[in-house]
């Protein structure tokens, strides 16, 4: 399945439940069919992001060890760029994150 986020700074930007989960998991709110990130929690949600992505810089499995591990390996940056976005547009013009609505 996929959760959907919206607001109205931005066009919507859509994930599936897995890797939701995971970035809902990184900037502390809880996972569930509904939920909000308000736009005063934004700015700490994109530092705690930056942080995960800057750990994650270096997890990408060895090519040599394992080929197929590494042709599936899609880094975080790539995965939240747009829910980062996301949040920084949400910040700077006042407007909560929903899903599940």
């Amino acid at each position: 399945m996929a959760i959907t986020f919206k607001t109205k700074a931005c066009g919507d930007v859509t994930m599936l439940d897995s890797n939701a989960r995971h970035v809902l998991g990184i900037i502390g709110k809880e996972f569930g069919v509904r939920g909000v990130i308000t736009a005063a929690e934004a700015p700490q949600a994109v530092a705690l992001l930056r942080s995960a992505i800057a750990a994650d810089a270096g997890a990408a499995p060895d090519e040599d060890a394992e080929p197929e591990a590494a042709r599936a390996y899609v880094p975080l940056k790539t995965r939240v760029q747009p829910f980062v976005e996301m949040l920084e547009r949400s910040g700077e013009r006042g407007s909560d994150i929903l899903w599940g609505v």
